[in-house]
């Protein structure tokens, strides 16, 4: 009995172990992509560097309070909101930093609008006193939240016009 029940088992570690030298798609070789992947639409290098551009500005604008820099990646509502937030924070003296790490997916193209869904990793908003630095608030975790932006060409130039999250944004 115990020789019928290690057959089945047998089989299948033999079915699944590739015999030396095989060849082809079934054998990993690490030049395929995972299959995870999402395919990307041709031609979205540009509006995936700008969302990435987006970012950068952003914690630039935030921890200087400029945002002169908003209007360079950013148009429309997600603009407007991100002038309001410097005003607040210049308002009330404070600064805020915070680092992300986006990993973006462009899921639509269609001139002149891009769709990307991202799990961005962030250290958390820090808060501090514009003119003594001293830390506002208890420390922010780090998180990672989905996030999906849209990006409107606007002369030329691929800008963030709109970021939204699900109620639940956890990746």
């Amino acid at each position: 009995m115990r020789g019928e029940s290690a057959l089945p088992f047998m089989l299948l570690v033999s079915a699944c172990t590739a015999p030396a030298g095989a060849t082809g798609m079934f054998q990993p070789n690490g030049a395929q992509e995972p299959s995870h992947a999402m395919p990307q639409p041709p031609g979205g290098q540009a509006a995936l560097s700008a969302y990435r551009r987006f970012h950068e500005a952003f914690e630039r604008a935030l921890e200087t309070n400029d945002p002169s820099l908003i209007n360079e990646v950013t148009t429309g509502p997600e603009a407007r909101h991100l002038h309001k937030v410097i005003r607040a924070n210049r308002r009330a003296g404070l600064i805020q930093r915070s680092h992300a790490v986006p990993h973006p997916r462009l899921t639509a193209l269609r001139a002149p609008t891009a769709q990307i869904i991202d799990c961005v990793t962030t250290s958390g908003m820090w808060t501090y006193r514009a003119r003594t630095g001293a830390r506002v608030g208890a420390p922010p975790k780090p998180q990672r939240n989905l996030l999906y932006a849209t990006l409107h060409l606007t002369n030329g130039t691929w800008k963030v016009s709109n970021i939204t999250h699900p109620r639940n944004p956890k990746c």
